[in-house]
């Protein structure tokens, strides 16, 4: 049994390859393992579509990995911070806090989506800080869904055209020091997050820091950490070879 993070799948019914890869990645866990799916699991949710071919995909998709005793979780993004436990027992999933300690593999570590890592990004941070509003999300959810999905889409066309001027990594990146204070606030040395698409596997960046997996987008390739009582292992391969 192994407990397996995801992130930044940005699944939509747009691109049912994507969510077919999802799903095929999915059925090659085995009985017992757990995924920890870490946000920005859709490309944007404004609310349960009953319409929406992905949504209905994924909803059946994740019913037959909990038949199989596959436990599925998952922690906000910046693109589905909206997700409610409601919506999340529509989905099959559990909802997990914005930080987790997992203890499963050799040491502690700290799973995270990763945007509170980037704490120059101000305009961002208020923005996620007003959104946590109860009566925020209660006046937005009085908006028809048409309505939500253009603001939505407005939102992400919006980042899109300032990541395609390319993103100021002193304002958008990870800093350090607030890594180092997560880290120490939270008692672990090891880290897994998404959110920036960097993959890599960094060491010993920071005082308290003595790994830091970093899990790319999906798109041409998927990536993957794994965690059993041998270790962590961050992977990445072809996202063809899921439909071999």
């Amino acid at each position: 049994m192994a407990l397996y993070v995801i992130a930044d799948l940005h699944l939509s019914a747009e691109n049912k390859r994507l969510c077919s890869a999802f799903a095929a990645f999915l059925n090659e866990l085995k009985k017992g393992d757990r995924l920890i799916i870490s946000g920005d699991f859709f490309n944007f949710f404004v609310g349960i579509d009953p319409y929406d071919e992905c949504q209905k995909f994924i909803k059946q998709t994740l019913l037959t990995a909990r038949q199989r005793k596959i436990d599925v979780f998952f922690q906000h993004g910046n693109r589905d911070f909206l997700i409610s436990k409601k919506d999340a027992d529509y989905f099959n999933f559990t909802l997990l806090p914005e930080l987790f300690i997992d203890k499963s593999g050799p040491e502690a570590c700290l799973i995270t989506h990763g945007d509170c890592l980037c704490s120059n990004d101000k305009k961002y941070q208020e923005f996620k800080a007003i959104t946590k509003k109860t009566w925020i999300r209660k006046l937005f959810f009085t908006l028809p869904l048409f309505v939500r999905k253009k603001i939505a889409a407005k939102l992400r066309d919006d980042s899109q055209k300032l990541t395609g001027k390319g993103r100021d990594p002193l304002i958008y990146g990870m800093v350090p020091a607030t890594l180092d204070k997560i880290l120490t606030d939270s008692n672990c040395s090891i880290i897994i997050h998404g959110h920036l698409h960097q993959y890599g596997d960094h060491y010993s960046e920071t005082p308290h820091e003595k790994q830091r997996l970093a899990l790319g987008d999906w798109g041409e390739f998927y990536s993957f950490v794994k965690i059993d009582g041998n270790g962590f292992y961050l992977l990445r391969y072809p996202i063809d070879e899921l439909f071999r």
